[in-house]
């Protein structure tokens, strides 16, 4: 049976998308640029791209931060100080904390397991907007990639992470995210079965195969009920 259930965060526990774009407007209305549909689409761009070469080991994380406003400046054309609106983010991002349909629901319903949080990011953002959500107290520990020093899908952030957890046996543990790439690779890495969370059917056009895939939230407890 499952024991341990490692959870990502964003887009499977709390809307980031939608957080997101909610703090980039904020954002570019402190820097007096208009917000429109081609600045929104040329940061998703630029920072997707960063996020992809950060868990290749590509680049360290700190260049996310420092690269993702000013190249998207250089490729509007635009005169603005990238490290300003970095902060502003930041601190705009930092109080996003959209709870997802079914989040609170499931892990309310899942208290006779061990739960703990698996996530890229930076560690005080995402603690903060795990309070602020009312679903930290749920997690029995909380990983993250800046603090860990490696991303997922690694093997050194699930060592990290295995090493960690209190007699923690992989064919007892199942990593639940939204993100081929990151989730349900790391999950492939170390062993570990995964929950492909896709709830726009998004088709899988990639050869990372997850060991389960759900629509809702609320199909991982017949899941866990049935292993």
């Amino acid at each position: 049976m499952y024991r341990y259930l490692l959870f990502d965060i964003d887009d499977t526990l709390l809307d980031f998308k939608a957080g997101e774009l909610l703090s980039l407007g904020q954002t570019f209305e402190k820097m007096n640029i208009p917000y429109t549909p081609q600045v929104e689409a040329t940061y998703l761009a630029t920072n997707a791209k960063l996020w992809q070469d950060y868990e290749s080991g590509k680049i360290l994380r700190p260049q996310i931060f420092k690269q993702r406003f000013a190249k998207t400046f250089a490729r509007l054309h635009l005169d603005a100080d990238g490290e300003e609106a970095e902060r502003h983010y930041r601190q705009l991002l930092d109080q996003q904390a959209i709870i997802l349909p079914e989040s609170a629901e499931v892990l309310a319903q899942l208290g006779d397991y061990q739960r703990y949080i698996v996530s890229n990011g930076i560690e005080p953002v995402q603690i903060s907007r795990l309070e602020e959500s009312g679903l930290i107290d749920y997690f029995d520990d909380i990983f993250v990639s800046d603090t860990v020093g490696s991303p997922k899908p690694t093997m050194a952030f699930f060592n990290y992470v295995m090493q960690r957890i209190p007699k923690f046996d992989p064919k007892q543990a199942l990593i639940i995210g939204d993100s081929l790439t990151s989730d349900i690779q790391g999950g492939i890495n170390a062993k570990i079965d995964s929950v492909w969370f896709n709830p726009h059917f998004v088709p899988n056009r990639t050869t990372i195969l997850p060991t389960y895939q759900i629509s809702r939230l609320t199909d991982l407890l017949k899941i866990v009920a049935d292993h």
